[in-house]
C-alpha cells in the first residue's frame, strides 16, 4: 500500500478522535420539553380526559348536546349528568325526576347561570340570574338552596377545583357536604331512597385541564365509579366554542382598520391592474406586400442561387404521390423517365417545364 494513503488515513482518524473527544468534553445532550397544543377534538371537548377516563374504566358515554323530559323518560342508563342550562324544564320532568332518583337512579346536577338575568329566579337573600325557576324547585325538593356567592381565587393543591360563583345549603345530616378553602359549600350531594341527588357549580374538577391532579380525580372516581352497578353514564352537557380568527381579532384586535386597510389594499391592486379609461389607440397600420410581388422575390432569389428545382420538386413529389395511389409506388427516376423530363435545363426553359408539370398533375 502506499506510503501516504497510510498516512493520510491516520490523520483523518486522528482528526475525527480529536473531534469527537471535544464534542464528548465541550457539549451535553439535554432533553427538550416541546409544547404541544391540545387537539380540536380536546378544544371541543373540554371534558374528554373524563369520557376517555370512564371507558377505559368499562363505563359506557353517551353525550347529548341538549336535552328533553323525554330524554330522560327514555335513557336506558341509570346514571345522568345535566347541564341544566341545555335541558328543557318543566314541572313534569321535575316530579319525574324526583321519583326516578328515589327509585335508584343517580343525578348530577350542573348548575350553570346566564350574564343576563330573565325572569330571574329569587333564592334566598340573592337574587339567581337563572332563566328557568324548575332547577331550583327540583333542589328545593332534595333540601338544597343555592345561590350566587363569590369568593376569592386561592389555591389549595389538598381540595378539588370548584366553581366559585355558585354556593349551597342543606339542612340534611346525612349529606355529602364540599366545602371550598372559605367554608362555603360549593358541592351537595344527598340520598333518596335508593339513588342519590348531587348539584355543584361548573365542575372545573372534572376538566381535562383539571382531572389529572389527585384533588380532582378522587372526587371523580367518588361520583362516576360508585354508580350502582350500572357501567354507563349519560351526560346532557354543552362543547367548548373554538375562537376563529374574526373572533380572536375582534376580541384582541381592531376590526375596523382591518377591513380598512384590506380596502385600501383592494384599491392600489386595481389601480395598477386596471389600465386607464378611454380610447383604444389605433396603431397605424403598413400595408403589406401583394402575394404576386411576394411570389416573384421568391423566384428571384431562388434564381440567383439556382436553387428553383424546389418548385420542381415539389411538383414531382405532388405527381408521384398520386400515380403510387393509382398505378403503385414509382421511383423518382422512373416517374422523370415517363414524363421525359430531364434534370438539365436552362432558365428559359423553366417556366415551360413548371406548365408542364402543372398540366400533368391536373390530369391525373
Amino acid at each position: 500500500m502506499n506510503r501516504n494513503y497510510i498516512f493520510g488515513f491516520a490523520a483523518a482518524a486522528a482528526l475525527i478522535a480529536i473531534l469527537a473527544f471535544a464534542a464528548w468534553a465541550l457539549f451535553e445532550i439535554k432533553p427538550v420539553s416541546k409544547r404541544v397544543p391540545p387537539s380540536r377534538e380536546a378544544r371541543l371537548n373540554e371534558y374528554l380526559a373524563l369520557d376517555r377516563w370512564l371507558q377505559n374504566n368499562g363505563i359506557s358515554v353517551r353525550i347529548e348536546s341538549s336535552g328533553k323530559p323525554s330524554s330522560i323518560y327514555n335513557a336506558a342508563e341509570r346514571n345522568i349528568f345535566i347541564q341544566a342550562s341545555l335541558f328543557t324544564w318543566n314541572d313534569d320532568a321535575v316530579n319525574y325526576i324526583i321519583n326516578w332518583v328515589e327509585e335508584g337512579g343517580n343525578l348530577y346536577l350542573y348548575l350553570d347561570y346566564q350574564t343576563t338575568p330573565v325572569n330571574s329566579y329569587s333564592s334566598g337573600e340573592h337574587d339567581w340570574v337563572f332563566t328557568d325557576k324548575e332547577p331550583f324547585r327540583l333542589l328545593e325538593a332534595f333540601g338544597i338552596t343555592a345561590e350566587s356567592k363569590k369568593s376569592n381565587y386561592h389555591y389549595d393543591g389538598n381540595s378539588p377545583a370548584y366553581d366559585r360563583n355558585v354556593s349551597f345549603e342543606t339542612a340534611d345530616e346525612d349529606a355529602l357536604i364540599l366545602k371550598d378553602w372559605y367554608g362555603i359549600a360549593r358541592f351537595v350531594q344527598v340520598k333518596r331512597g335508593a339513588g342519590k341527588f348531587a348539584v355543584s357549580g361548573r365542575p372545573r374538577f372534572l376538566l381535562s385541564s383539571n382531572l389529572d391532579e389527585a384533588p380532582n380525580a378522587r372526587l371523580a372516581s367518588a361520583i362516576f365509579l360508585a354508580n350502582n352497578g350500572e357501567p354507563s353514564w349519560f351526560f346532557i352537557r354543552g362543547t367548548a366554542k373554538i375562537q376563529g380568527l374574526f373572533g380572536s381579532l375582534w376580541r384582541q384586535g381592531n376590526l375596523t382598520v382591518l377591513l380598512v386597510s384590506l380596502l385600501v389594499l383592494l384599491i392600489i391592486c386595481f389601480w395598477t391592474v386596471i389600465p386607464m379609461f378611454g380610447l383604444v389607440r389605433e396603431d397605424d397600420e403598413k400595408p403589406g406586400k401583394a402575394l404576386r410581388e411576394r411570389f416573384l422575390a421568391e423566384g428571384r432569389f431562388y434564381k440567383r442561387y439556382g436553387a428553383l428545382d424546389v418548385y420542381r420538386n415539389a411538383y414531382l413529389k405532388e405527381i408521384k404521390r398520386k400515380l403510387a395511389q393509382k398505378e403503385g409506388l414509382l421511383d423518382k427516376d422512373e416517374i422523370e423517365k415517363q414524363l421525359n423530363l430531364t434534370e438539365h435545363y436552362t432558365h428559359a426553359e423553366f417556366p415551360k417545364m413548371i406548365i408542364i408539370l402543372k398540366n400533368i398533375l391536373e390530369s391525373i
